[in-house]
């Protein structure tokens, strides 16, 4: 009986030396951690990002790569250091601020100083098979005093190089395309 534990037992062991290391994974943050932060010049406009709403594919931690008309892969290796919600929400916030949109906390605003809810609906943001990243949505502005108007997006960059380190830095040109956009339409 003991013989037989024994080699059981060298038996594991020597199947736990076989094993592989495990697969390291590499960690991006979509918007800049290193960007300054700058005093601004008064805003143009004061918002605060009421909605931000994502697709299902981009609610998980790994990268995504658009691979044909039809198919996306998830790479095991390449994820976001946090939920892509919130990267999203500081490298908007920062794009915006710098194109003179002040973001403020929902709840940080005084009746002097007309403060717009911010609604954002990505329906795609992805590098795609042919070479270029997009972002396709909508977004609109709620106030007190004025209707709603929904204005679609499609932003379009090609990628300078191959891989997600270069599919992330486009993503935030993107954004930065995007904050432009809503920077051109504020109040």
């Amino acid at each position: 009986m003991r013989t037989k534990l024994f080699a059981a037992a060298c038996f594991a062991a020597l199947l736990s030396g076989c094993s592989s290391a495990p697969a390291s994974l590499t960690y991006y943050v979509l918007h800049s951690p290193q960007a300054s932060t700058e005093e601004q010049p008064e805003p143009a406009a004061r918002v605060y990002i009421e909605q931000l709403s994502l697709p299902e594919y981009l609610k998980q931690r790994s990268l995504a790569m658009q691979t044909g008309p039809a198919t996306v892969y998830f790479s095991p290796r390449h994820v976001w250091a946090e939920p892509l919600d919130k990267s999203l929400r500081q490298a908007l916030s920062a794009s915006l601020q710098h194109h003179g949109v002040a973001v403020l906390p929902a709840a940080v605003y005084s009746p002097q100083y007309p403060v717009s809810g911010l609604h954002i609906k990505i329906d795609d943001f992805i590098p795609a098979f042919d070479g270029n990243v997009l972002i396709k949505g909508q977004y609109w502005k709620e106030d007190e005093n004025t209707q709603p108007q929904i204005h679609q997006f499609d932003f379009r960059r090609p990628m300078q190089g191959d891989g997600f380190e270069e599919a992330v830095a486009t993503m935030r040109l993107l954004v930065d395309d995007l904050a432009s956009a809503i920077s051109d339409k504020a109040p």
